[in-house]
């Protein structure tokens, strides 16, 4: 019988292999410094570098992804990084959020409809899986499709192609799905409310978005990202946030996530026009907040979170200060205050 004996090698090939990883997360995260603010990538903590880490090993392959997580925690950002990330780079992305339509209306926008498929059919229409032909189709809140539209989307995965509503021709599926929930779908295969075998198809490669409460450590980086996109998107310049403001941001307990953190810093910053963010421009229900064990060292977090991002850059300023949605000069600041410097 043949043995299979590793080698001194296996060791640096991993360490190899984790480095390139390593270095491909980071091309991406700054490559998508150019999307719209809701669509950037921002975070250092381990819980979200894992995501990104499953995210950039599954992206290279045209495997089903699904990604499983509270609202507001990130999905469609996670979807756009795996299709920036995927050789379907240069082709459409289509997103289409499955709760938002009525049960008819979303059978039509995903599989499109013949002329005279229904009353008001004037003519024929491509749906969102013809549109995003080549690219990648990211189904939000799949699991309130309904049966018709879970058999029909079920083919697609298994045979590629599908009909139009009213049609009777064939049309071909070149497209890769990427699906995502925030509840339990495991719960609805097992109430009936879930077709099982499309399950198996969707839970191909999952992932699991961690809650903002589980990855604290990305408030101040989220924060300052969403301050700078407020200044150019819409004029509300804001002079930075108080560390009380910090605190009570940091022990928050955020249900609504990252959009609940984005909307706050909003309204916080035309509440203080031009100043500083204090916790009384947040109105963050006090109910909702839960005082930490041990009062966070704030600075400490700060100070790891820019030595971890230089590091990760090479050391070189100018893009760890992109990263960390600082100014130059406001990084040079922090590097004298910390005393970091290269080793």
């Amino acid at each position: 019988m043949n043995a299979v004996f590793a080698t001194d090698s296996d060791g640096v090939d991993t360490c190899v292999h984790a480095d390139l990883l390593n270095r491909r997360i980071r091309n991406l995260t700054e490559t998508s410094e150019g999307q719209p603010g809701p669509f950037r990538v921002i975070g250092q903590s381990p819980e979200w570098r894992q995501v990104l880490r499953k995210a950039s090993q599954v992206a290279v392959t045209d495997t089903t992804v699904f990604l499983q997580g509270e609202s507001g925690t990130g999905k469609e950002v996670v979807a756009r990084f795996i299709h920036w990330a995927s050789p379907r780079k240069h082709r459409p992305f289509v997103a289409i959020n499955c709760a938002a339509l009525p049960e008819q209306l979303l059978e039509s926008e995903l599989f499109g409809y013949e002329r005279g498929a229904f009353t008001g059919a004037q003519q024929a229409k491509a749906g969102q899986i013809e549109l995003a032909s080549t690219g990648v189709l990211f189904l939000d809140e799949v699991s309130e499709m309904s049966p018709m539209a879970q058999a029909k989307l079920l083919r697609v995965l298994q045979e590629r192609e599908f009909q139009r509503l009213g049609g009777t021709r064939l049309v071909k599926a070149n497209v890769r799905v990427i699906a995502a929930s925030n509840g339990d779908l495991q719960r609805a295969v097992a109430d009936g409310s879930f077709r099982q075998d499309l399950f198996y198809r969707l839970q191909v490669f999952d992932i699991r978005m961690p809650p903002l409460r589980e990855r604290r450590g990305d408030i101040p980086l989220l924060a300052d990202a969403f301050l700078q996109e407020f200044n150019r998107s819409t004029g509300c310049a804001s002079a930075g946030v108080t560390q009380d403001a910090l605190e009570i941001l940091l022990a928050y307990e955020w249900p609504g996530n990252v959009r609940e953190l984005h909307n706050a810093l909003e309204r916080a910053a035309i509440l203080c026009e031009g100043g500083l963010i204090t916790r009384e421009h947040l109105s963050l229900r006090s109910t909702s907040v839960v005082a930490p064990r041990q009062p966070p060292n704030l600075p400490e977090v700060e100070r790891r979170t820019i030595e971890q991002v230089l590091h990760e850059s090479d050391w070189n300023k100018s893009k760890a200060a992109r990263r960390l949605g600082i100014t130059r000069t406001q990084l040079y600041c922090r590097l004298r205050k910390y005393g970091l410097e290269r080793a």
